[in-house]
């Protein structure tokens, strides 16, 4: 990270961002690993239960 002198603040140099793709594992337990195929970032993913009916009236 590169910090410069702007006008008496230090700002940060933007650095580049990266557009994720996740690829995410199939789920199997509460959380699934996911990896970015740009920039191999590792994420965990929290997987979703839905508990309830379906009682529409």
């Amino acid at each position: 990270m590169v910090l410069e002198q702007a006008q008496g603040a230090l700002a940060v140099e933007d650095a580049p961002v990266c557009r994720h793709h996740w690829v995410i594992e199939p789920a199997n337990g509460r959380y699934s690993r996911g990896e970015c195929r740009n920039c191999h970032q590792v994420r965990t993913f929290e997987n979703s239960i839905y508990i309830g009916g379906d009682d529409e009236e």
